[in-house]
């Protein structure tokens, strides 16, 4: 009997299924890692697949929050500081600066000089009306004296005439002698109108005229030297000692500049909200680490067309007073400041973007996303706003979410989906 050898034939006849086995589970315990990310990664895929199927056909929108917070409404600007009390003097003829007894920048007293000119030339205009003056007076007094004696002569004319008249209807003068008195009287009369209604009212003429003149001289021969008219600071010194100047030139500046004002133009749209009286905060990044707090001080009565950086504007000025600084003043004349105007202020307003609300028939909008992100049509009633947010007086509450631009896809029950950048 021969030996039955099928299994050890069996187990050393196929050394290479062997190894298989033995290669095949040595490749899942080596790579075992590297396989459950692969199908965590499918099922993440699949997942996210999943979502956004479902989120297939929702329109996306951006939204934001209602809020509450204190609300101000306002009307922005910018101007120039300016000395509120500002006198210049000028020239009041052509002259030379004879003298100038300050400097740039001294504080001056009331009744101070500031600048004295040359009065050769005014001395002498004034002296030149004086003396036409004199002359006119006396030139009336004589015109008078003529007319008091050109009356006695025509009174005694007249009374000639009457008694030559008499005696001719007597026969005891002829009418030769008569026509001779007629013609007395007719010429002391023409002497008497002429003094009496011609030269002695332009003479008068005259004299008035020359005194108006001579007024003139003497203010500017007083105008040449120059007082301070108030207790203040010399803000400019346009002209040197010995400088020769035509009639109209700057001499100086005189003001205070502790007391400042700012006048500046405001769109007709928003000069409109405006009033006397207004709060205004004045910034200026650089010199104030707070805001001072002016008001308006006056409006003008009319419109003006000015030309600006984005063409020409329809403009209202407005003045502003600018509270004075305790000790050093870091605003000086000329310094650019902004304006925040004051409207209006409300404290724990609810608020909204103002692109969250919308016209509708005779009424407003805003369309609210709810947690499932469906979409439900509200009412509101709106207060005050500014160039950012809007304030609702009912219809929202606290941390609903309101769309921004709602479009004609948005209505009442779709369904929308939040961009992820939306606040």
């Amino acid at each position: 009997m021969q030996p039955d050898t099928s299994i050890s034939n069996n187990v050393h006849s196929d050394p290479k299924a062997a190894k298989s086995k033995g290669g095949s589970g040595s490749f899942l315990r080596r790579h075992r890692k590297k396989l459950i990310a692969v199908f965590i990664l499918l099922a993440g895929v699949l997942i996210a697949f999943q979502v956004l199927s479902r989120q297939a056909g929702l329109i996306p929108v951006s939204a934001a929050e209602v809020v509450q917070g204190d609300f101000e409404q306002n009307v922005f600007a910018s101007g120039k500081l300016e000395v509120k009390d500002l006198t210049e003097f000028k020239a009041e003829t052509e002259t030379r600066v004879q003298e100038i007894p300050v400097k740039l920048g001294d504080k001056v007293s009331k009744g101070q000089i500031i600048l004295v000119m040359d009065t050769s030339s005014l001395s002498v205009e004034a002296s030149q009306k004086d003396l036409e003056g004199r002359e006119l007076r006396a030139k009336i007094i004589n015109s008078e004296s003529n007319i008091r004696l050109f009356q006695q002569a025509y009174d005694t004319a007249q009374k000639d005439y009457n008694n030559t008249k008499v005696l001719m209807e007597s026969g005891a003068a002829s009418l030769k002698e008569l026509e001779q008195a007629e013609q007395k009287v007719t010429e002391t009369q023409e002497k008497l109108v002429v003094e009496q209604e011609a030269n002695l009212p332009l003479l008068k003429a005259q004299l008035e005229q020359a005194e108006v003149l001579y007024g003139k001289a003497q203010e500017k021969l007083q105008k040449a030297t120059i007082h301070s008219p108030y207790d203040g600071t010399v803000l400019n010194l346009a002209v040197k000692a010995g400088q020769e100047v035509e009639n109209g030139t700057l001499l100086a500046q005189i003001g205070n500049p502790a007391q400042l004002l700012i006048e500046t133009g405001i769109n007709e749209v928003d000069a409109a909200l405006l009033k006397v009286g207004d709060q205004v905060e004045i910034t200026n990044s650089a010199l104030l680490k707070e805001p001072l707090l002016g008001s308006i001080e006056a409006i003008a009565p009319t419109a003006e067309v000015v030309s600006t950086s984005q063409g020409e504007q329809t403009q209202v000025k407005i003045r502003i007073n600018v509270p004075a600084t305790e000790g050093e003043s870091p605003l000086k004349p000329g310094f650019n400041v902004n304006l925040k105007v004051i409207l209006q202020k409300k404290e724990q307003a609810l608020l909204v973007p103002l692109e969250a609300v919308i016209d509708g028939e005779g009424q407003k909008l805003a369309y609210v996303v709810g947690q499932d992100g469906i979409v439900t049509e509200k009412e509101v009633q709106t207060g005050l706003s500014n160039e950012l947010f809007m304030e609702i007086v009912a219809g929202l509450q606290v941390g609903e979410k309101v769309i921004l631009n709602p479009d004609g896809q948005i209505k009442d029950g779709v369904q929308v989906i939040v961009n992820a950048q939306s606040n």
